[in-house]
């Protein structure tokens, strides 16, 4: 092999390591199944238990169920204003491409390209991801500080990794993160990017019409776990709501009993397979709870950030409203006004308020 041909395969294997993507003779990609919206996917059962119980037990319901009929391990949270929920684990697996996300609102603050944004996002493309963490790391001198903070703001704890795809970043974190998405400055682009992912990557929440989301795969060579997760925005009426889904197989020759009893041939066809299922059971469970009150959407930017500042317009309405107040309170009553206030109520007004 040339040394020019050896310095592109290291190259390739850097970025693969950085980003999260399977070197080959290892598992890809999940492989697309045909919608996640499969009507057979829909149990009666997971409305029943969340009338019975809660969303927190119907929740805990699906990943049982998805962990028994995949051999998976399951971590499922969903975040609204007020009310945070998670089954299963953690989703302490390598966040692998979902950390792509605010990689990408990082570095177009720092003046990125949107094309580069687009080819990170919509075709999970790492070589796209590794010159958006790179734009960051020149221009602020710590790509890890930058997305930590950029995360932090809103509250979602990471752990950043120079190989940015071996990042830990739970899914309750990332789920909250996802339901303040739309309220995150310069994230807009990246937002809409994630409505319009390439059509062979459509499995799970991005095949739901409206949800904007983004995927993440790979295999851990440490201990030889596959995982396939996504973070999703689903936007509903008076807000949105954010969702997490990690689904993790041990993929040694000795552990891939799993795909015996199933229909699939690989990890990657098992691991679309369940986000699907996952995914539409979900929303009919977002639904109803959005109906019974028990899920609230986010629906205040304001709220969301721990660092929010307010603008020039918001200070001065605040101005406003604290001088108007002001001079409410410093108003002295009229002679008329203060006679009315000494006279006896009316007997009949006297017995109306009695009952």
């Amino acid at each position: 092999m040339s040394r020019g041909a050896s310095l592109t395969v290291a190259l390739s294997a850097s970025i693969a390591l950085l980003t999260g993507c399977a070197m080959p003779g290892g598992p890809g990609a999940p492989t697309a199944t045909t919608s996640s919206a499969a009507p057979g996917f829909v149990q009666e059962k997971d409305v029943e238990i969340l009338e019975d119980e809660n969303l927190a037990a119907a929740m805990e319901q699906i990943v049982s169920d998805v962990e028994d009929k995949y051999g998976a391990t399951v971590s499922l949270a969903v975040v609204g204003d007020t009310d945070e929920h998670l089954a299963g684990g953690e989703g302490a697996e390598p966040a692998w491409s979902t950390i792509k996300v605010p990689i990408a609102i990082a570095a177009l603050r720092d003046g990125a390209d949107e094309s580069l944004v687009d080819a990170a996002i919509k075709e999970s493309d790492n070589d796209a991801a590794y010159a958006l963490w790179q734009q960051v790391e020149w221009t602020e001198g710590s790509a890890i500080e930058s997305i930590e903070k950029l995360l932090n703001d809103f509250e979602s704890d990471v752990e950043m990794d120079q190989a940015f795809g071996m990042s830990t970043w739970k899914g309750k974190a990332q789920a909250r993160f996802a339901s303040r998405l739309g309220c995150v400055p310069e994230s807009e682009y990246v937002y809409d990017a994630m409505q319009d992912i390439v059509e062979w990557q459509k499995w799970g929440l991005s095949g739901l019409g409206d949800v904007h989301s983004k995927g993440g795969w790979g295999l851990d060579d440490s201990d030889g776990e596959y995982t396939s997760r996504q973070m999703g925005v689903m936007p509903v009426d008076g807000g949105e709501v954010g969702i997490a889904i990690s689904t993790s197989w041990m993929t040694w020759d000795d552990d891939m009993a799993f795909l015996d009893d199933t229909e699939y041939d690989s990890v990657e066809d098992v691991s679309a397979a369940a986000l699907d299922e996952i995914a539409s059971r979900l929303e009919t469970l977002i639904d109803k709870a959005l109906e019974t009150g028990e899920l609230k959407p986010v629906d205040d930017c304001f709220a969301t950030s721990t660092s929010h500042t307010p603008t020039e317009e918001e200070s001065t309405e605040e101005a406003s409203v604290s001088e108007a107040s002001a001079e409410i309170e410093s108003e002295e009553p009229t002679e008329e006004e203060s006679a009315e206030s000494t006279e006896e109520p009316s007997r009949e007004s006297s017995k109306e308020d009695e009952e």
